[in-house]
């Protein structure tokens, strides 16, 4: 049933085309973002769930 309401439909498969390019685009901006990032931000943010200190903390640069 599903299937018939897709098939019916004009160029379908250009969704899933535009689906995944936007997931690879975006998992590639985050990977880039990952590798890209400081040292020193990374060694802070994951001391953070020890951090006991009701401070907020001040992640901007």
């Amino acid at each position: 049933m599903i299937t018939d309401s897709f098939r019916s439909i004009i160029h379908v498969e250009i969704y899933a085309l535009i689906g995944f390019l936007i997931f690879f685009t975006f998992f590639i901006l985050v990977t880039i973002h990952t590798f890209r990032m400081k040292k020193e931000d990374i060694a802070e943010m994951s001391n953070l769930p020890f951090d006991d200190s009701n401070e907020p903390n001040n992640l901007t640069r």
